[in-house]
């Protein structure tokens, strides 16, 4: 048990994490703006797909470069991809329980599903998208 313990704080404790942090927060920004960006010529919700979707092409080639060091390749992004669908889930739960149930505001219930989600998928893409399986680097 304590073998697990150490492997988690060493997944979470390391500059990946940071890193994958850190591009979390462009990416929260390059998503607004793709979408408003979009939505310029485009139906709302029409925009919003689209600016999710840049953002997380950009995303894809930051986190590979500079997070992961890896080669990009168009596997390795349809994985990517898919191991945000957890991501997807999950706020989407979480929205719905701290919004409807909970009565939170929005602001809060984002911010609670980014805190659930975002390790979630870190690890998903560290271990699905990129194949990495060592905590340390």
């Amino acid at each position: 048990m304590k073998s697990f313990f150490q492997k988690l704080f060493r997944t979470f404790y390391s500059k990946k994490f940071l890193g994958f942090c850190l591009i979390g927060c462009v990416n929260t920004f390059n998503t607004a703006f793709f979408s408003w960006l979009a939505h310029l010529k485009l139906q709302q919700n029409i925009a919003a797909y689209i600016g999710y979707f840049i953002s997380l092409t950009i995303n894809y080639f930051l986190n590979g470069k500079l997070v992961f060091k890896e080669n990009l390749s168009i596997r390795n992004y349809l994985r990517f991809l898919l191991s945000y669908i957890p991501n997807f889930i999950i706020y989407f739960l979480v929205s719905f329980i701290t919004i409807n149930l909970i009565r939170l505001p929005q602001f809060w219930a984002t911010v609670i599903a980014i805190a659930v989600g975002g390790p979630v998928t870190f690890v998903i893409i560290k271990l699905y998208a990129f194949g990495d399986h060592d905590a340390s680097r």
